[in-house]
This record gives C-alpha cells, structure tokens and sequence, in this order.
C-alpha cells in the first residue's frame, strides 16, 4: 500500500511540472484545436501524461528499486500507443470513421491513422498477452481485452473528463476482481493532477493520452483478473460496447439517461 501512495504522489508531481510547460509548448506551436462547444483549447494535452508516467516509472526503478523492469515494459508498451495516438492527433482526419470503416480502409489497402492504430494496438497487446498469458486461449482473450478497453477509453473521449471518468470506474470494477499492478497507481497520479484541466475544458487528451491510459487500462485488467470466467466476461462486455458505439452515439444515450448524465456532468462548470 504504501509504494501505491508514493507512486501516486510521485506520478502526480512530475506531471504537474510537465503540464505547464506541455501547455505552452503545443499553443507556441499553434496546436490548438476546437472542444464540443467550438472553444479553441490546447489539444494533445495527453503528452503530459505520457511524460509524467513514465518518468516516474524510471525513476521509481533508479532511486527506490520498488518496480521490477516488467513495470518499465509495460510502461513504454503504453507510451509507444500514446504514440501511435499521437501521430492521429497530428495527421488523421475524418474521413473514415469507426472501427469497421478503418477495417473495410485497410482490406481496400488503405492505411489510414486509424488503421495504424489497429494494428499496432494488435502488436503491442500480443507482446504484453506473451508476457502475462500461461495459455495460448489466455493470449488470445487477452489480446482482444487490452484492445478493446484501450478503444473503449478513445471512445469516451468526446467529452471533457469522460474518458478519465470511465478509467476511474472500470479501475473500481478492476479493483474488486484482483490487485492491480504498479503501472495502474502511476497512471492514477498522472491523471489525479490533469483531471480538473480536462473538466474546465482547458485541454484535450486526445489520442495521444486516450490511448496511453485506455491501454493501460487494459493491461492492468489481465494482470490484475486471474479468472478467466472473469475476463471473458468483461471482454464480452467490452465488445458490446464497442459494437454499439458503431451504430449509436455515447454522448445521445448517456444524455437520456438520468445516472450517466449525473455522472458524466460532475466537476464540469
């Protein structure tokens, strides 16, 4: 307990110096870009996450030695999808959107940033499902649970402090099916200081920092859920999810329901 306190307070300590300076740099650059409501606000903000996290992972390793160097793995496995999110942030575009769109894309031998994203998410999550797996079905399921998760986090990302919000809530799930791993406690801290500039719509994650956490998310769930049953259940809850952002639009159910709209509106002015 007490190295989660000192990686949460370590994590959310360096990313409070580099959040700043992040800031500065991407609206010097002129990397803005439009919110929901049409303000222009420092996009890629998720940089800072990325930055945050994993300094602190290689500096827990120097100075402390309490992370093993399979947390440095891990740690570099997700800033690597944080930067494939990144090079969407900066080059992708609109014109093909969803899933199935990115799918029909590289079938027709069209690599778009969302492709990309696809299948370097696909590699990413089998070297981590080898490292974890004790079975070829566990790396099967394992593969499609870290890619799904990682989505689903990118999903919620349309609104300020949504896909931060449904880290915390899975993270809960998470917590009352096993004990997560060390990575999951950094990634805390990265976001307990960058929440509220996500909230007043300050910044934007984008895929950059979606990704980065939406990833490692989905690590912390196969280390963290021994069962199988387990897993199976909340890749098959994932899966749902995604499917059905295909056809309908997160933002219009949870506007119709009272709870998700509650909780999606906390902390926001």
């Amino acid at each position: 307990m007490l190295q989660a306190v000192i990686l949460f307070l370590l994590a959310s300590i360096i990313t409070y110096i580099f959040q700043d300076m992040v800031k500065k740099m991407l609206i010097n650059a002129g990397q803005v870009t439009s919110n929901f409501k049409g303000q222009k606000i420092a996009g890629v903000m998720g940089i800072a996450i990325v930055l945050g996290a994993v300094a602190t992972a290689v500096l827990s390793v120097l100075f402390t030695f309490t992370l093993s160097a399979n947390t440095l793995y891990i740690a570099f496995a997700c800033s690597l999808m944080g930067f494939i999110g990144a090079i969407d942030d900066f080059l992708g575009n609109d014109a093909s959107k969803g899933f199935k769109g990115h799918i029909l894309n590289l079938a027709k031998g069209n690599l778009t940033t969302g492709g990309l994203k696809i299948i370097a998410g696909g590699i990413i999550a089998f070297a981590i499902a080898l490292q974890v797996s004790p079975t070829f079905w566990d790396i099967l399921l394992n593969i499609l649970l870290i890619g799904l998760v990682t989505n689903f986090i990118n999903l919620l990302d349309t609104r300020p402090g949504r896909a931060i919000k449904g880290f915390i809530l899975v993270t809960i799930l998470t917590l009352l099916l096993g004990n997560i791993p060390p990575i999951h406690y950094i990634v805390l801290g990265t976001l307990a200081v960058y929440l509220p500039v996500d909230l007043k719509a300050q910044g934007m994650l984008g895929d950059t920092g979606a990704n980065f956490i939406g990833m490692a998310l989905g690590i912390s769930i196969v280390i963290a859920v021994q069962n199988t049953i387990a897993r199976l259940i909340i890749m098959m809850l994932m899966l749902g999810l995604n499917v059905l952002s295909e056809k309908y639009s997160f933002s219009k159910i949870i506007e119709r329901n009272r709870v998700l709209r509650f909780v999606d509106d906390l902390g926001r002015k």
